[in-house]
């Protein structure tokens, strides 16, 4: 069981970290522009001794260390920083101060509890039996950050065994504070996204024909596109076409020269993404073709499938038997939403689950991403509390 000396610490330490965690959220900052929050961690932490310190670690991030010389297995734990380009409409007190940017994702709040999590854990060195290794994660947006910390090293002396992620409010908004969700295997999607421009010939609009109009081959390429997983990839696989973008032209009575289409794609299976990819560019310069048109295709794979590791997930839920939590832990529906702790995954042995947030009493809550998004500040001790027991029995469990 999670002891009463844990709990205590961690509700000793609980108003600094609510104090750091609002900090963040007024000051969101986008990918790999994360140096105040950096530097606000690092404050936080300022007066522990014993720590490892890399910073700049893919551009802006950290890695922290605990117990560096120990010759036990080492694990990992991950928090992002980075925030997104959204206008805040939350109407908490503690909203964002700079326009256009806020935390519409609580990576302010898994921050904050990763740093709460290093507190705790730096004084229970004598505890370990191998090292751990706090990464404080940059550009999870879409700027691949995990990426760019494991080409960095961020995973290296000492060498990591397996990396532990936690996420809060997915998969269901709706779900009630309390449960720890996870999906087994595939969870998250890998992801790509797509930049479609059509070139035709412009021209007055009340001569269509003496046009090539972007704008109706464009929507035959939408039409076409949406085809690919209705009538090319098994119904039994999951897979998506979005398109999320459609500019083209400037004025009622001109057809215009060219239109410009975006979009996402994502799947469950890394053959079945690289041949969404590969079907959507082949459709795309075939139907063009056939009107006259011309379509350059930029299609490029994003995000990794995120798998769990069956070894690091019977590990965490080994830690949950442990400290008494198991009845808590809840299986899941894959998610189409993408990750980039999928990177950590190709590397090491990984586990990445959710903290569902909605309060008790409310039917929903805004989902991430939403302008009206917050972190729920009552995940705080829980989240803190997972990562010290992760930390602290792993290297046990997992030579075991």
């Amino acid at each position: 069981m999670t002891s009463p000396d844990l709990n205590k610490q961690i509700e000793n330490i609980l108003p600094g970290i609510l104090a750091l965690r609002h900090d963040l959220h007024q000051h969101p900052e986008l990918a790999y522009e994360e140096h105040r929050t950096a530097a606000k961690v690092l404050e936080y932490l300022s007066d522990i001794e014993g720590l490892h310190l890399r910073k700049e670690i893919g551009r802006t991030g950290l890695v922290i260390t605990v117990g560096e010389e120990l010759k036990g297995p080492c694990v990992a734990l991950r928090a992002d920083m980075d925030a997104l380009p959204i206008e805040e409409c939350s109407g908490v007190e503690w909203t964002s101060l700079i326009s256009g940017k806020m935390h519409a994702c609580g990576h302010d709040g898994h921050t904050s509890m990763l740093a709460g999590a290093v507190r705790i854990v730096a004084g229970m060195k004598d505890r370990l039996d191998g090292p751990v290794k706090f990464l404080f994660q940059p550009a999870e947006e879409g700027g691949a950050g995990a990426d760019a910390m494991c080409k960095d090293g961020a995973l290296e002396n000492p060498s990591v065994d397996a990396v532990f992620g936690l996420h809060n409010n997915l998969p269901d908004p709706a779900m009630k504070i309390g449960p720890i969700a996870y999906v087994p295997g595939a969870a998250m999607a890998g992801t790509g996204n797509f930049d479609i421009r059509i070139v035709g010939r412009g021209g007055h609009a009340a001569f269509p024909h003496t046009t090539i109009d972007p704008i109706y081959v464009g929507s035959s390429i939408v039409d076409q596109i949406q085809g690919i997983v209705a009538r090319n990839i098994d119904p039994l696989i999951p897979a998506v076409v979005s398109v999320t973008k459609f500019h083209a032209g400037t004025a009622y009575n001109i057809i215009p020269e060219t239109a410009h289409i975006c979009g996402t794609i994502r799947a469950l299976d890394s053959a079945v993404l690289e041949r969404l990819r590969d079907l959507l560019i082949l459709r795309a310069e075939e139907v063009a073709k056939a009107h006259g048109a011309t379509a350059e295709v930029e299609c490029e794979l994003s995000y990794p499938v995120l798998v769990n590791n069956p070894r690091a997930e019977a590990c965490f839920i080994d830690i949950l038997k442990e400290i008494g939590d198991l009845d808590s832990l809840v299986q899941e529906k894959p998610i189409m939403g993408g990750e980039d702790f999928a990177f950590f995954c190709l590397k090491v042995p990984s586990f990445f689950y959710f903290l569902p947030s909605c309060p008790v009493g409310e039917e929903s809550n805004p989902v991430c991403h939403h302008p009206s998004f917050d972190f729920n500040d009552d995940l705080l001790p829980t989240g803190i509390r997972l990562h010290v027991e992760t930390a602290t029995r792993f290297a046990s469990l997992w030579k075991a």
